[in-house]
């Protein structure tokens, strides 16, 4: 049996959630529950946007009577859920009046920055392990190379004294050859073969 791949990669992304945080905000435990699950939909739909975190459907901006068709309310419901949810300052709006979540914006915008600082890592280590073994062959003399012998050759020492004196580990009890007993209740069952 072969797997469908998924549409798009929405389908195989998956959306932090923080229940310390969804309960500890102030602002939206002031909400009604209506306006709660109003803002966990908006945050789904926010979640698989482009850019992530803003209310967009595609490149338009998700108005109320697009949002009350997506979440099967009524317009005049989501409106005034909105307006609660705006009211408490829940959600920030951009100056083009798309609805847009202050944490999942920032978080982008970290994610971003990592990506770019690990980038800019990765690629300094590979320049320096190429550089490293250059660096170290010019400054060795004879003398330092007979001292990093004798140092390599100390270490090696005081490594198998210090097995010598440790003690040998136990090793797990072998219970494979004591008997099975069967319960009852297992000789009872009926073995039913496919």
């Amino acid at each position: 049996m072969t797997r469908k791949k998924p549409a798009s990669s929405s389908a195989t992304r998956w959306m932090k959630f923080y229940p310390r945080d969804w309960i500890g905000d102030s602002e939206l435990r002031t909400c009604s529950l209506a306006a709660r699950g109003l803002w966990i939909d908006m945050l789904c739909l926010m979640d698989s946007a482009s850019p992530r975190g803003h209310l967009k459907l595609g490149r338009k901006r998700i108005d109320p009577p697009t949002l009350a068709g997506l979440t099967n309310t009524p317009v005049g419901k989501v409106e005034k859920l909105l307006g609660e949810l705006r009211k408490k300052g829940v959600f920030s709006v951009t100056t083009h009046g798309t609805i847009y979540c202050r944490k999942m914006v920032a978080e982008r915008k970290r994610s971003a920055n990592g990506a770019k600082l690990a980038a800019i890592r990765w690629t300094k280590e590979t320049e320096y392990k190429e550089e490293i073994p250059l660096r170290n062959a010019g400054r060795m003399t004879p003398e330092s190379r007979n001292q990093n012998k004798q140092e390599s050759c100390n270490s090696r020492l005081v490594a198998g004294r210090a097995k010598r004196h440790q003690q040998p580990a136990k090793e797990p009890p072998d219970f494979s050859k004591d008997p099975v007993h069967i319960s009852e209740a297992l000789s009872r069952t009926r073995i039913v073969r496919h």
